[in-house]
């Protein structure tokens, strides 16, 4: 082999290694959402179980951080909940009994699972004849993917900015009592 033909089949490895390298990264950061929302879920209830306790407390006695106490409980609720929509799988409805090639993604569990094991190793055979079908395929998950990956940053974005204000505001109130303790 010369080197005409080496730097002639080298594109077609560069394409196919590109694209496993953003699928790897994608997956990766699919990984790294699902902890960042563990993470704050563990926060958030370990914080829910100290805050709670000293409501109780407050609730017999001292009532002056009360409201601020209060005030942080729930507006933490709202970091939990879209913590847990970061982490709940999508529903994946549609025609139970469609045909195998109008499938969404043929790559996705979630689809060829609906069909035996020979339909879709068959449908799979068929569509798969060369590299340029398997980018293609390759490149329709990379997509796919990525969506699920921005609406799962979204929400943690929202489920993080939700916490520091969550944080935020009860400080406040608890500093304007503080000022104003006659009001």
């Amino acid at each position: 082999m010369n080197n005409n033909e080496s730097i002639v089949n080298k594109p077609k490895h560069d394409v196919i290694q590109t694209l496993r390298t953003a699928h790897q990264n994608q997956t990766q950061l699919n990984l790294m959402a699902d902890q960042k929302a563990n993470i704050l879920i563990g926060t958030l209830v370990l914080m829910f179980t100290v805050v709670l306790t000293r409501l109780l407390q407050f609730m017999e006695g001292n009532q002056q951080l009360l409201l601020p106490l209060l005030v942080l409980v729930l507006m933490q609720l709202i970091p939990l909940v879209l913590t847990v929509l970061v982490l709940i799988p999508k529903n994946i409805n549609g025609p139970k009994h469609q045909d195998i090639s109008n499938i969404a993604n043929p790559l996705f569990f979630g689809f060829f699972t609906r069909y035996s094991e020979q339909t879709y190793t068959t449908y799979l055979n068929s569509i798969l004849q060369d590299d340029e079908s398997a980018r293609a395929l390759l490149i329709k998950d990379i997509y796919q993917i990525g969506l699920i990956l921005r609406r799962k940053y979204i929400l943690l974005r929202m489920a993080y900015v939700s916490a520091l204000l969550g944080v935020m505001v009860p400080l406040l109130i608890w500093l304007w009592m503080m000022i104003n303790p006659g009001v």
